[in-house]
């Protein structure tokens, strides 16, 4: 439209609206010229320029890869920035530069790679889903064939729209759900490379990400766009299956279903390789431990010695304990703000947990579930917490919604560190007041809430030293009942039933038979299991470990017995480390796999086993003694071995020797020599002495 202006004499000025088709460039000249015609003018134009936009972002994003895999990627990069941090930051998933390699992530790729649609990544939570998805992307980030576009379902909006404003931000043009839909399904249908859709965070009421990702999947889309979804495995089930559970559903039908279960030996022993380059190494016997094939635990004990300044030096390497003790939570907990909102509800959130799972009534199902990830029933959560306080936790990422395995509406904790560090808060703070009117009582209490927590014996441990802060003191009645409560063998009659929870099986109910004999139910099928020869006959089982693997952890720490009005006191750690040490069971949480489970012993004469010295370090009481003897001083130290060979305990011995010789390989060249000695001159003696097998090279 141009203004022109024109002058007439004795009129004035006079001014003349001329329009031309932009199109063509000609005059706009039609036969009437109304506001009808006008306004049909602009509505055609405006039809035509969003069709030419629309085949505009097709032609662009469609016919030269190079624009939208560089564009994806950029995309990806960023949102993978955006959830990484340092070692220290614990509420980001990621660390930057570090990235630990799954078998699940190659076997995604290369069903991908075969042209399969739909790809699902499925696990219980903080096994590390997101980062499969974080390693696809790296691992296809070079190449020309591949290229990911991950998107967060959190974010609570379509699949396609979430698409759409992706594509608008990076070509700063808008674009509508409908339209990126149109686009990507030109893509799939086309030649060239192809587009793997990674999808995070899927909850469980999400009924319409599962209508698009049945748009994604169906005959509509070309093979050139492929899905990789990542699901808890509740919510892997309720997408699998139609609403009567009796058939799978569309998605179940289509999808190649892959299970992310802990680290195998294999994959820990990349991790560890992993860890090395990054300066960390783990004392030997960390394969053996169950609690470290979790990465959130992995990452946590990497957290703690990156912030110490000795990490700064480049030419040491970080020893770390081959089990997880108590200063996990204690650093845990020292990385958040927990006076504010939303992390200061991860304390109502704990109080909670305990709440549930002290109520007698609660389906077994759930007893395991809690025994392996932090979760609660949402009614239970909704007495401590207000509505609006679990939609913001939801928000913020602290909490994800969930079904247990037994039906219920649960929420699941997403920093499990934290939650572990506030429930041995909330522990410490009641164990305060209970142990004032029945210290035995109260340990005991102590003792039946922890034993089936994921971590539960450094919580519990957690929780001792806490209460004996907060009360300026703990009655030493306490920690006697813990002592009175040593482990037991004990035989199992045939007929029991007994139910277990086991990696990519889910929930395992099992009746004992005769002579070791097995009945398994695995997914309403049983299975008759007979026994190797020499596990012939009854079934035993250890009862009662739990309150000597809390001592395990506590004997770690120096402290002192005051006797009551009386301000002088004497260590007692030397004194837990030593009854704790004679045990003659294997201290160490029986869970996981049965390779790891079984670990070199040697038999006792007088009944029990202790841990082979080629196995490493296995058991939290054997790294307490390490630890003692690397902080003492040396006059301490020699009081210590005379007063623990007045007496010939051979469990101790074994594991004294264990710690001695973990003590001669120390920095520290004195000690190291010390520890040396002390092993040939006394303990070996004794060793030939009294269990001689235990000397073999």
């Amino acid at each position: 439209i141009r203004n022109e202006q024109s002058s007439r004499v004795g009129r004035g000025i006079n001014e003349a609206v001329t329009m031309y088709e932009t199109f063509s460039g000609n005059l706009w000249n039609p036969a009437i010229k109304s506001e009808t015609a006008l306004k049909s003018l602009v509505e055609n134009s405006t039809k035509m320029a969003t069709a030419n936009l629309k085949e505009a972002v097709g032609t662009l994003m469609g016919s030269d890869p190079i624009v939208w895999m560089q564009a994806v990627r950029q995309v990806t990069q960023q949102s993978f920035d955006e959830f990484t941090g340092d070692w220290g930051d614990l509420g980001l998933p990621f660390v930057r530069e570090f990235l630990l390699p799954r078998k699940a992530t190659r076997a995604a790729l290369k069903a991908l790679q075969e042209k399969r649609r739909l790809v699902s990544v499925e696990s219980q939570p903080f096994l590390g889903k997101s980062h499969v998805l974080r390693e696809l992307a790296e691992l296809t980030c070079q190449g020309q064939d591949i290229a990911v576009l991950y998107l967060d379902a959190d974010a609570g909006i379509s699949l396609f729209d979430q698409l759409a404003r992706i594509v608008s931000d990076v070509l700063d043009w808008p674009l509508s759900g409908a339209e990126a839909e149109h686009w990507l399904k030109q893509l799939s249908n086309s030649d060239g490379p192809q587009l793997i859709l990674a999808i995070d965070h899927i909850g469980p009421d999400r009924d319409d990400l599962r209508r698009d990702l049945e748009t994604l999947t169906s005959n509509s889309f070309g093979d050139s766009v492929g899905v990789l979804i990542a699901l808890d495995d509740t919510v892997a089930e309720s997408m699998m299956q139609q609403q009567s559970g009796r058939a799978p559903s569309r998605i179940g039908r289509r999808a190649i279903r892959l299970n992310l279960d802990v680290l195998d030996d294999q994959e820990f022993g990349v991790a560890e390789r992993v860890l090395l380059d990054h300066r960390f190494g783990f004392v030997k016997g960390a394969k053996f431990s169950e609690e470290l094939r979790v990465p959130w635990i992995l990452r946590t004990m990497a957290a703690y010695p990156a912030s110490l300044p000795n990490y700064r030096n480049e030419d040491l390497v970080a020893a770390m304990s081959p089990v997880p003790g108590m200063e996990v939570l204690e650093f845990a907990e020292s990385r958040f703000d927990l006076s504010q909102a939303p992390f200061n509800r991860y304390y109502e959130l704990a109080q909670a947990i305990l709440a549930d799972i002290q109520d007698q009534e609660r389906p077994y199902q759930l007893k395991l579930e809690l025994s392996e990830t932090f979760l609660v029933r949402r009614k239970f959560a909704l007495e401590h917490l207000a509505v609006s306080e679990l939609n913001e936790m939801v928000k913020h990422g602290l909490v994800r919604e969930s079904k247990s395995e037994a039906g219920d509406n649960v929420l699941v904790v997403r920093l499990p560190q934290l939650m572990a560090a506030q429930i041995a808060d909330c522990l410490a703070r009641d164990l305060v007041v209970r142990s004032r009117k029945d210290p035995e009582d109260a340990a005991d209490w102590l003792i039946s809430v922890t034993e089936s927590l994921p971590m539960g014996d450094v919580i519990a441990a957690v929780s001792l030293a806490g209460s004996a802060i907060q009360n300026q003191g703990l009655d030493v009645r306490v920690l006697s009942r813990f002592l009175n409560r040593p482990p037991e063998d004990i035989v199992l009659e045939p007929g029991t039933r007994v139910a277990t929870s086991f990696g990519g099986m889910g929930i395992v109910n099992m009746t004992l038979g005769e002579r070791g004999k097995l009945f398994a139910e695995i997914q309403g099928v049983v299975h008759e299991i007979e026994p190797d020869e020499e596990e012939i006959g009854p079934h035993r089982s250890t009862s009662d470990f739990h309150p000597f693997l809390v001592l395990s952890h506590l004997a770690g720490h120096g402290f002192e017995a005051i006797p009551k009005d009386d301000n002088s006191g004497a260590r007692a750690d030397p004194t837990l480390l030593l009854e704790v040490g004679s045990s003659p069971t294997v201290l160490r949480r029986a869970r996981g796999e049965l390779q790891r489970l079984s670990i070199p012993v040697h038999e006792l004469d007088g009944g029990g086993s202790v841990v082979c010295h080629l196995a490493g370090v296995i058991e939290p009481i054997t790294w307490s003694m390490i630890r003692f003897l690397g902080r003492e001083n040396v006059k301490m130290l020699d009081e210590f071995i005379d007063i623990a060979t007045l007496e010939i305990r051979p469990a101790f011995l074994v594991r004294l020797d264990l710690a001695l010789r973990q003590t001669s390989s120390s920095n520290d060249h004195a000690r190291a020599q010390w520890a040396q000695s002390v092993r040939k001159d006394i303990i070996e003696p004794l060793l030939r002495e009294y269990v001689s097998e235990t000397l073999h090279s």
